[in-house]
């Protein structure tokens, strides 16, 4: 059972200290001690230590929430409440710049890995022909945009395929830079600060599909270095491709802008309903379960620490088979 009196690394109770400083009721303070006590506790258990990087391996933290699910057996606003806790403990860590990164960000608890999935959360077959069909088409642009679209569909191309084709995380997609890549044999190797390290080998069409993106980028703005990014963003005002002159290198596309491309390109495809970087992920995990994937190798091949994140993605498919 959670133990409150548990000591608590000298990060955690400076995090209280400043709930303090917030106003926050003692009530709420003396929660997020017992929260964080149990939290710590699990993890001097399994590792032997309280402290970075142990308390803050992605793996460490999905192992926990299993626990709590499946050997404590929580509900869901109990796994909830924690969730709040640990994700503000570790924003305050972050942005008192003890952490480079949140642990938690590569975690579908982000979006509650115990909210059921439905038929709305990923995108029909319809929809992705509508889709790819409009990526390659220049149907409803204006002229200024049929200037650039040889520039601009074939990125926009890759990444809604790479969404849909091998279960990326929008995070994930966004970081890629050139040294993650290698061409000659058509791998993507996803970095470890995205929580979810693994190796991904592209089809040819899409090996081939990213050869016509990158080099139909003017050479002067082309992404070449092992620390340019692989998606790089575009100017409409120049019609072509950005450069950040004071990184030196070509301008990141930013998951604010992937999930920007994704919503305009959805409009023009004639899809009325909302569709996010989440559902293209969703649709590759449910499609590859119901071609007879296992979980197991599912896993490994979204780089997830544990199967727990797959739960509400099998209950789908097991309801759907049932019909």
């Amino acid at each position: 059972m959670p133990d409150d009196t548990f000591d608590l690394p000298a990060s955690a109770e400076t995090f209280l200290d400043y709930l303090k400083s917030r106003g926050r009721k003692e009530s709420t303070i003396r929660r997020y001690r017992y929260d964080l006590a149990d939290f710590f506790r699990y993890i001097d258990v399994v590792t032997g230590s309280v402290s970075f990087p142990a308390s803050t391996d992605p793996q460490r933290i999905e192992g926990y929430f299993s626990l709590l699910e499946k050997n404590r057996h929580y509900q869901i606003r109990t796994l909830k409440r924690i969730q709040t806790v640990l994700k503000q403990y570790f924003s305050f860590l972050r942005g008192a710049g003890l952490l480079s990164y949140h642990p938690m960000a590569s975690l579908d608890l982000e979006e509650s890995i115990w909210d059921e999935i439905t038929s709305h959360d990923i995108l029909h077959r319809l929809e992705e022909k509508k889709l790819k069909t409009s990526l390659l088409s220049d149907a409803g642009l204006s002229e200024k945009q049929a200037t650039a679209r040889p520039l601009l569909a074939p990125r926009n191309l890759v990444i809604i395929r790479w969404f849909l084709h091998y279960g990326l995380r929008l995070q994930e997609l966004s970081c890629l830079q050139m040294e993650h890549l290698n061409e000659g044999r058509g791998l993507i190797h996803i970095p470890e600060n995205t929580g979810n390290p693994r190796s991904i080998f592209l089809s040819r069409d899409d090996q081939s599909l990213l050869y016509h993106y990158l080099h139909g980028i003017p050479k002067a703005v082309r992404p070449y270095m092992k620390h340019h990014p692989i998606f790089a963003a575009f100017d409409f005002q120049r019609q072509t491709y950005r450069w950040s002159y004071e990184q030196d290198r070509p301008k990141n596309l930013t998951e604010i802008a992937i999930q920007k491309m994704i919503r305009e390109e959805r409009k023009r495809a004639g899809i009325e309903r909302a569709v996010s970087a989440k559902h293209l992920r969703n649709t590759f995990i449910i499609r590859a379960l119901q071609d007879g994937m296992s979980p197991k190798r599912l896993k490994e091949k979204l780089g997830l620490n544990s199967i727990l994140t797959l739960n509400k993605y099998i209950a789908y498919v097991h309801r759907n088979e049932s019909r």
